[in-house]
């Protein structure tokens, strides 16, 4: 009876952050930085395998150090927080740092009871059997939806590319996509591969004056004015020394992995307007 409480308690520990992992994975997917993200998760468990001489509490902080790192990821992709180093930093430091403090609390008080290694070897197991193919179904599942995203996503960029001097100009973009360009979006000219992620963005103001001319019976016209103010991004690519490219390829990634990509003509060279404000 004993064995099987332990058992249970061991896939009970590997099970939870299976799912909170896998549905980890699934968001990175669909936000496009792959790479940053997943070492920011993979880094520290690794650390943390390492840490503890005893097995099973090795497994133990691994699985509270990811189940941590996860939690904190999944609340930067709801806020909306781009990808930056202080971002990944801090997803790095929690997966770290958590599991250390829980030992070190429990080590304190005197209630610190290593896992044995039928609970470690059941945790280990329930969290591979769990994460593997509930990761796979869930990025399954989203992936013809990503892709048709990105192609909206390239569709909208490709609608305004100036030629300036050595630089490609993407202009009117809507300014809430500068995450995803960021993270998904990259171009193709002259054989070169240049991310978006180092691009220059601009912020654009235009101001517009609406007039209304108005009506009242047996009275005089009355015009109202009004003025309206659009916010928009401008995305500057800067290619160097190369040729001015005749074409560009647009493509998202994740990853290595291309998801879609469109050719687009490109313009004569034009002069662009200075950013107002």
């Amino acid at each position: 009876m004993r064995t099987r409480s332990v058992t249970g308690v061991g896939v009970g520990l590997g099970a939870v952050p299976a799912i909170v992992a896998a549905v980890t994975v699934r968001e990175i997917y669909q936000e496009g930085n792959l790479l940053s993200s997943g070492l920011a998760l993979l880094v520290p468990v690794l650390a943390l395998l390492y840490v503890h001489d005893d097995p099973g509490m090795r497994v133990l902080s691994a699985l509270i150090g990811l189940l941590a790192g996860c939690v904190v990821t999944l609340l930067r992709i709801g806020f909306g927080e781009e990808v930056s180093s202080f971002a990944l930093l801090t997803v790095l430091l929690v997966a770290l740092i958590v599991p250390i403090a829980v030992d070190l609390v429990l080590l304190d008080s005197g209630t610190r009871v290593p896992p044995s290694p039928r609970a470690a070897r059941a945790a280990a197991i329930a969290f591979t059997v769990t994460f593997v193919p509930l990761a796979a179904a869930l990025v399954s599942s989203e992936h013809h939806d990503i892709v048709r995203k990105d192609q909206d996503l390239i569709r909208e960029v490709a609608q305004h590319i100036k030629v300036h001097e050595n630089a490609l100009v993407f202009d009117r973009l809507d300014p809430k996509r500068k995450t995803q360009l960021k993270n998904r979006l990259a171009v193709r000219a002259m054989g070169q591969t240049y991310q978006l992620s180092n691009a220059h963005f601009e912020s654009v103001s235009e101001e517009r004056t609406v007039k209304k001319k108005t009506e009242k019976r047996g009275g005089p016209g009355t015009l109202e004015v009004s003025r309206e103010r659009e916010e928009q991004m401008r995305v500057v690519v800067d290619l160097g020394n190369v040729a001015k490219p005749h074409n560009i390829v647009l493509f998202s990634t994740r990853g290595p992995l291309t998801i879609a990509e469109q050719e687009v003509d490109l313009p004569g060279e034009d002069a662009i307007d200075d950013p107002v404000s």
